[in-house]
């Protein structure tokens, strides 16, 4: 027994009670050279000197004040004033999941119209009231495709992220499922149908494409992908703002559609919160993860809404359930339904079209420069424009900061299946925000890059 216990009586008297003779036995899972005893920890400070600490760390970060073409997923777009007035309110703030959820009237109804909006905005019969975000969601799709039918492979492009990828390994992992890679053109952008005939099977479970896809490319192959898909569903994960001016997948036979919706009335903050987005064909649904709000009437006539499905494994037996997910993301379900809401269809569709003349004038612009590759993607961006230079990219977001410029991601950050394919690729990103001037600035520096 070690002297601190024979100098505390009620230390020994519990180490004792628990049938230990040295309170670090306590801690024997973790291996001794990270076990400290002589931790030196200051002494507490006011809440004054905190919080003047916390400014001052603060005060080094850089961001609002500068220009940014940062995006791949999260993108700083106009955040109308109704979308934060309407979710702070306390009904929806301070709201968690009821556990007599017929009791919270309000909530499901507005959860109910946002899944109206998203079946609306995707072309397909159904949505869920919400998923955590579009990678995880797009995980939950390859799942749902794997119980719908059984089958093994699942073709995904060559050049998803990376980051996509290993989420979707994630969510496969202890299933008979595996992923087939197929290749897409180096000079459009677009992906290969050829390939992708090839590469489909009877034991094909599902083809999973991109609008735009991972180089930023409106890909005009991917509705050619019903005419070849045999009895393999489609997959499709989309940008949500795009469709205000693209073809909603329900058009062109998307069976599922995953996407994240930040873009939907939800400020950047530091990366999150998200929203995954997940709309299915009616005859799926019972294979759909998640929660469903349906509207009824009840004992007196009147419209209600009830929780018509919830396949989680909180509510029924977990062989059964088609998810462990046991909340969602309601409040910013409800920041998107308040966002379509107030831009409404028209407001959509002019956002979406100034986005895409925003990233043709930067992609003419940009290629236009001499440091450019004279070889660029002939396929058309949609708000991620992805630039060819003559040299190295990997230190081009630090060089861009120096001049108070956001943007430059390489491409072999977040696409190792890409990389190849297109030489020092980095990505440049607009939004409705975009000015000619902060396009202007931004060639003005990469001249000099």
């Amino acid at each position: 027994m070690d002297d601190s216990m024979q100098s505390n009586p009620e230390k020994q008297e519990i180490a004792e009670f628990v049938g230990i003779s040295d309170e670090m036995e306590l801690f024997s899972d973790i291996p001794k050279k990270f076990r400290k005893t002589d931790l030196k920890i200051s002494p507490g400070i006011s809440e004054y000197e905190v919080i003047s600490r916390a400014l001052s760390i603060g005060e080094l970060n850089r961001g609002p004040d500068m220009i940014n073409f940062l995006g791949n997923g999260i993108y700083d777009r106009v955040v109308p004033s109704t979308v934060d007035s309407i979710i702070g309110r306390s009904e929806f703030l301070t709201a968690y999941t009821p556990y007599q959820a017929e009791m919270s009237q309000g909530a499901l109804q507005s959860l109910f119209e946002y899944q109206t909006y998203m079946a609306e905005l995707t072309g397909m019969d159904i949505s869920n009231s919400s998923m955590y975000d579009g990678f995880s969601t797009l995980g939950e799709a390859v799942r749902m495709a794997h119980r719908i039918n059984e089958k093994r492979d699942i073709l995904i492009p060559a050049n998803i992220y990376d980051d996509k990828q290993k989420v979707i390994e994630s969510y496969l992992y202890g299933l008979p499922v595996r992923l087939v890679r197929y290749s897409v053109d180096s000079k459009s952008g677009f992906i290969n149908i050829d390939d992708i005939q090839s590469r489909i099977t009877d034991d094909t479970s599902a083809i999973v494409v991109e609008m735009p896809n991972a180089l930023g490319i409106i890909d005009e192959n991917v509705p050619k992908i019903q005419q070849i898909r045999k009895n393999a569903l489609i997959i499709a994960y989309v940008d949500p703002v795009s469709l205000g001016m693209l073809s909603p997948p329900g058009e062109y036979g998307a069976d599922i559609v995953a996407a994240e919706g930040q873009q939907l009335g939800i400020h950047m903050n530091f990366g999150g919160p998200t929203l995954g987005i997940l709309s299915f064909r009616k005859d799926y649904v019972r294979k759909s993860p998640g929660r469903i709000i349906g509207e009824t009437v009840d004992s007196n006539g009147k419209r209600a809404y009830v929780m018509t499905l919830q396949t989680r494994e909180q509510h029924i037996r977990r062989e059964k359930a088609t998810s462990n997910i046991c909340t969602n993301q309601a409040l910013m379900a409800i920041a998107a339904t308040v966002y379509l809401g107030t831009v409404g269809p028209s407001g959509l569709r002019k956002i979406a079209e100034t986005t895409y003349l925003n990233s043709r004038k930067l992609k003419e612009k940009l290629g236009g420069l001499k440091v450019a590759d004279k070889q660029q993607l002939t396929g058309k961006p949609f708000s991620d424009v992805l630039v060819s230079f003559r040299k190295d990219v990997n230190g081009l977001q630090e060089f861009l900061s120096t001049r108070g410029i956001n943007g430059g991601l390489a491409l072999s950050r977040v696409s190792s299946g890409a990389a190849s394919d297109v030489r020092n690729g980095a990505f440049f990103s607009t939004t409705e925000k975009t000015t000619d001037g902060a396009i202007a600035k931004l060639a003005e520096a990469l001249e000099v890059f």
